[in-house]
């Protein structure tokens, strides 16, 4: 558009279509993962709850593979990212005056060709153990809700569908109690940086809960947003309007490991799942 027909025109066809993949993504967010009739499998979630259950500590129970692993996709969606953005800003400039030459944009397509191969190349299998991702989590939530120390009001949930565009998580939450807090767990490594991550409005509550206890406890934990190319289940708690945080723990070669054969756990001793339990146990002791 922007080398045969103009910058003017190229801007308007490129604000639909952002515009129409945000609807289409909210749509099947919201409606289409429980509700599109084609292609449909069934799993169950998995809750309990001790005494009033006001705080919520979620893992995800099951696993996949993928042909490329979730570190060269997040690595893709970045690349993308920033390639739609110089696409735009191309444009701004074209639209003020200047000599943009047509190979500028030859190399843009060429660039976002590339960038997108390995989203495009990725296919689901079900070759993975799914130690890392999610058992690690699982066995995290379980300890922390057995401590001595525990809060006694506490709601458990293992959900399924993970995997599957978050479905078990997105329909719990469709008819979830109003004031809950959800602190979900994905990924626990026994090495590496721990990150509490957000998508959407920051959580208040709970990242201040989290940092108060992260230095109580010791712990160097990251507050930020869900990094680009990854889904957890605290997303679709979010987009019900619930304050809920992910809790993970790992490094770049955890990532290359998530969704391969390799995510086994011959590589974990377990020590990352017994602090992460602590952390999570005293998180939803003030949270209470």
């Amino acid at each position: 558009m922007a080398v045969h027909h103009g910058a003017l025109e190229a801007l308007v066809v490129g604000a639909v279509l952002v515009c129409a993949l945000i609807w289409a993504s909210s749509y099947v967010k919201r409606r289409g993962i429980a509700g599109f009739p084609f292609q449909r499998a069934t799993s169950t979630n998995l809750e309990a709850t001790r005494g009033k259950a006001a705080v919520w500590l979620v893992a995800h129970v099951d696993s996949k593979s993928q042909t490329v692993p979730i570190l060269v996709r997040i690595v893709s969606s970045v690349l993308l990212a920033i390639i739609s953005a110089l696409a735009f800003l191309v444009i701004l400039l074209s639209l003020v005056g200047a000599g943009v030459p047509p190979s500028v944009w030859h190399v843009l397509a060429i660039a976002a060709v590339v960038a997108a191969l390995p989203s495009m190349l990725c296919f689901v299998r079900n070759d993975s153990c799914g130690a890392l991702d999610n058992a690690s989590g699982v066995a995290t939530v379980l300890m922390a809700s057995q401590l001595a120390s525990a809060v006694q009001n506490l709601g458990i949930l293992i959900t399924s569908g993970e995997e599957l565009g978050l479905a078990g998580a997105r329909v719990w939450a469709a008819s979830a109690a109003p004031g809950i807090l959800v602190v979900n767990c994905d990924t626990v490594d026994d090495a590496g940086g721990w990150r509490c991550m957000y998508n959407g409005t920051r959580p208040a509550k709970v990242t201040a809960a989290a940092e108060t206890i992260a230095a109580r406890l010791g712990f160097k934990l990251a507050i930020g947003r869900m990094i680009p190319g990854i889904l957890a289940d605290s997303m679709a708690f979010a987009d019900r309007g619930i304050e809920s945080v992910t809790i993970s723990r790992g490094r770049l070669s955890t990532l290359a490991r998530i969704h391969t054969r390799r995510d086994t756990s011959v590589a974990l001793t377990g020590d990352g799942a017994v602090q992460g339990a602590a952390l999570l146990s005293a998180l939803a002791k003030e949270l209470s």
